[in-house]
């Protein structure tokens, strides 16, 4: 019996340390499919798309299912793709419209800001609208992993001087919007301390408590975020000229909260990402 114990103990350990000493295999992956191959095509642009995903990480896609327009994770309740479609690019107009974006938008921001805040995927259509109104349409969308830009066609040249300029700011903005709805937008904290925005919004003197419109004043959910961001639309959008002429004039800003929250804007993404609003305003549009 005690021969018996000790071949059991024995037999025992043996199997432990054999066990032990066994590798694992390595696990390897297989039959993964990569979501997107770039480049899409043998197009003279497609090296331009190729460096982008390169240097920020971001797909820009001319070629895209519907899916990859209107789907949204389990867990969220938006019905994006049953409020808006979009078609695919029309590939004879992607470099010139893709030059026109990289220089009145992508050209602003820093790589490392770009990389931080692009979305997963940049999605290049056109007849970009609305489901639920057949005329309403758009130069910008986003959703949550991905912003669409229009008139990768025909249309961007019908497009006259006005109409690109609004294109542009569009652009910036719903960049923002599309950062804030992603919990990442660096709004500066002494920009929220000018306005009280726990007091009634004036029908009347909206301005000189720092709104630039009513509806902002009036606005009863996120209104310090649609305030901001009503900022970074018209910094965007003016010259420092035209503001100068207007809503920073000092009889129209009688409290001086305008351009108190102008100079904040300015300062802070000027400093902390060496990114010039105000050179975007300018600018205007560059060709």
């Amino acid at each position: 019996m005690k021969t018996l114990k000790y071949l059991s103990i024995f037999l025992t350990g043996a199997i432990l340390i054999g066990g032990c000493s066994k590798k694992e295999a390595v696990l390897e992956p297989s039959d993964i499919a990569v979501q997107y191959q770039l480049p899409q095509g043998n197009h003279d642009y497609d090296p331009t798309i190729v460096d982008f995903y390169n240097r920020y990480g971001t797909f820009f896609l001319y070629k895209f299912s519907g899916l990859d327009f209107s789907a949204t994770p389990v867990y969220s309740t938006s019905n994006f793709g049953d409020l808006y479609t979009v078609d695919v690019a029309d590939e004879a107009y992607v470099g010139k419209v893709l030059n026109f974006v990289k220089k009145n938008w992508l050209n602003y921001y820093p790589d490392a800001f770009l990389k931080n805040n692009l979305p997963f995927k940049v999605l290049l259509g056109q007849n970009l609208r609305s489901k639920t109104s057949a005329t309403t349409t758009y130069t910008i969308l986003s959703s949550y992993n991905h912003i669409t830009l229009n008139n990768f066609s025909a249309s961007f040249d019908s497009m006259n001087d006005a109409q690109k300029k609004t294109y542009v700011a569009n652009l910036h903005t719903e960049f923002f919007n599309f950062i804030y709805n992603r919990g990442k937008l660096d709004i500066p904290a002494e920009f929220s301390t000018v306005t009280n925005y726990t007091i009634a919004g004036s029908a009347t003197a909206y301005y000189a408590q720092g709104y630039l419109s009513i509806t902002n004043a009036f606005a009863t959910e996120n209104k310090m975020i649609k305030d901001f961001l009503s900022y970074i639309a018209l910094i965007t959008s003016k010259t420092k000229t035209e503001l100068d002429a207007t809503v920073l004039k000092s009889t129209t800003d009688t409290g001086g909260l305008i351009k108190k929250k102008y100079d904040i804007i300015i300062n802070y993404y000027k400093t902390k990402y060496n990114i010039d609003l105000q050179a975007i305003g300018n600018a205007g549009v560059v060709n």
